[in-house]
């Protein structure tokens, strides 16, 4: 019966909405050949409609297959929606520019350049999901292998798990509450301040806590990873969504806020096992009511930041929401524009978050000062910032708006346009693909397995995940370091302690494999 079960987790049959996907595709083509001959805009207006079809012949697939056996790569499309095409179709709706973006600055892309834009939005879309649509099989069979070769565990693996949470749940509540200082005074200031003045605060707070602040994910994920009961479930989620969401709710950081959402219910349902078979629909609309309820929230909440009085309406507050959260795409859409301005290779601002991580953190710096002398220069965002660094997100905001990026303001980036210039519309689509790959691989993983460091790594990429619409392909690189350091002193403490780990206990009953 088990097996069964599983089986049923892993089908993978075409159903209606490939169909509508491979229509999409067929139609992409048809209309990129006769682009490729004639530029016009009425071909531009057909495949910026593309677009929308094939998301939504996207989510028709999953809400047919089931969303929860899906929900990592449902949230990903979700948010992509939200950050890179949310804002468009409310403009189009209005005025019809669909060639028009209006973040940082208004640009209005000529017939050439509007077409590359929409190869790299629909080439996003449709390699994401062939990526994830053509590996999530082999990844649920593995997984499912694994959780039957791991169904017994005896009493030492268990003792090592409590062990294991109860250090963990003490370096948790340390941490929590320099967390809960250091954002609450974070919230503190810039409610003081204009969005452009409190765009790069920076609190006055103790290293000590700011060290416990970035420490805090890291043992909140090796926690979870660690078989808790729903009750322990509960108080760490709470304390994880008080630091990551909650806080972030009074200064107007959206994003965040459906960041630690989506994982929360991700991981919710990995947890409780609801992925193992289709949930009725009924959970699904109570879903959508939750995400239209967040975000009439939201509304509120900048009505009384912005001491506005506007009138209420839902699809007001929606439009709102999509208008402000939205706008990820005008960054696409610069880059395409000022492609020819960057001064470096496209590759150097790809992977200038890794160089930084690894050559420049904290460690390096001290490192360098002690046995060197060489001190790195603490740099205002401005023109000497933007020379003396290759950051992406920094120069495609200089290069579209000088005046808004040295006044503080910052457009943002997204991977599609980092990938862009690094590889061109290839790059997009081949970076697409194993994106889904990387997904499908997520998606699989079993929280209840042996492995605590391997788990809790795919729970912080799968957390990354959610906002990479509008961030760096490697941006958060600087920020694995830190729980890389928050699993050396778990495993330190361990091995103080006495246990090293939960070793997988071998059975007769591991040599079973799905067929």
């Amino acid at each position: 019966m088990l097996k069964k079960n599983f089986l049923y987790e892993i089908n993978n049959r075409i159903n209606v909405a490939d169909i509508f996907v491979g229509i999409s595709l067929f139609l992409e083509v048809i209309f990129c050949i006769i682009q490729a001959f004639s530029l016009n805009e009425t071909t531009n207006v057909l495949l910026f409609i593309n677009v929308y079809i094939l998301f939504f012949a996207i989510v028709c697939y999953f809400i047919i297959v089931g969303i929860n056996k899906h929900f990592l790569v449902f949230a990903f499309f979700f948010c992509f929606f939200i950050f890179l095409l949310g804002q468009k179709i409310f403009k189009y709706m209005e005025t019809g520019g669909y060639d028009e973006f209006l973040t940082f600055s208004f640009l209005k892309l000529d017939a050439s350049k509007y077409f590359v834009f929409t190869r790299l939005m629909y080439g996003a879309l449709i390699s994401v999901f062939i990526g994830y649509r053509i590996s999530f099989r082999k990844y649920f069979k593995r997984r499912n292998n694994e959780i039957i070769k791991n169904i017994y565990t005896d009493s030492q693996q268990l003792k090592q798990f409590e062990t294991s949470r109860k250090v963990l749940m003490v370096l948790l509540i340390i941490c929590f509450l320099c967390s809960l200082y250091m954002q609450t005074k974070i919230v503190a200031v810039k409610s003081d301040m204009s969005y452009t003045e409190g765009y790069l605060v920076n609190v006055d707070v103790n290293p000590v806590i700011k060290i416990g602040n970035f420490l805090f994910i890291g043992f909140v994920f090796l926690y979870l990873c660690c078989r808790p009961k729903l009750s322990q479930v509960f108080v760490v989620l709470l304390m994880f969504l008080i630091v990551e969401g909650g806080l972030q709710v009074l200064i107007g950081r959206r994003a965040l806020v459906a960041k630690a959402l989506l994982f929360i219910v991700w991981y919710v349902i990995m947890c409780c096992r609801y992925d193992r078979k289709k949930m009725p629909y009924t959970y699904f609309i109570f879903l959508g009511l939750f995400a239209v309820l967040v975000m009439v929230v939201f509304w509120f909440i900048e009505q009384a930041r912005s001491d506005s009085n506007d009138s209420f309406s839902l699809f007001g507050a929606l439009k709102d929401f999509m208008v402000s959260t939205g706008g990820s795409d005008s960054v696409i859409a610069n880059t395409i524009d000022k492609q020819d301005a960057f001064p470096k290779s496209g590759i150097v601002y790809l992977l200038y978050p890794l160089k930084q991580a690894l050559f420049n953190n904290v460690l390096v710096q001290q490192i360098k000062s002690v046995l060197f002398g060489i001190s790195t220069p603490d740099l205002a965002q401005g023109l000497e910032y933007v020379q003396a660094n290759d950051s992406f997100s920094h120069w495609i905001s200089y290069l579209v708006n000088p005046e808004l990026y040295v006044n503080g303001y910052g457009m943002g980036t997204s991977f599609i346009a980092e990938l862009y210039i690094a590889f061109g519309v290839i790059g997009v689509v081949i970076g697409g693909l194993l994106l889904g790959k990387a997904i499908a691989y997520m998606s699989a993983v079993n929280i209840n397995g042996m492995s605590i460091e391997k788990n809790a790594i795919i729970l912080y990429l799968a957390y990354n995940l959610f906002t990479l619409p509008r961030s760096g392909l490697f941006d958060t690189a600087t920020n694995i370091l830190y729980f890389i350091c928050a699993v050396l002193i778990f495993r330190v403490i361990g091995f103080i302690l006495g246990f090293r780990g939960v070793k997988i206990w071998e059975t007769t009953n591991s040599s079973q494999k799905i067929q």
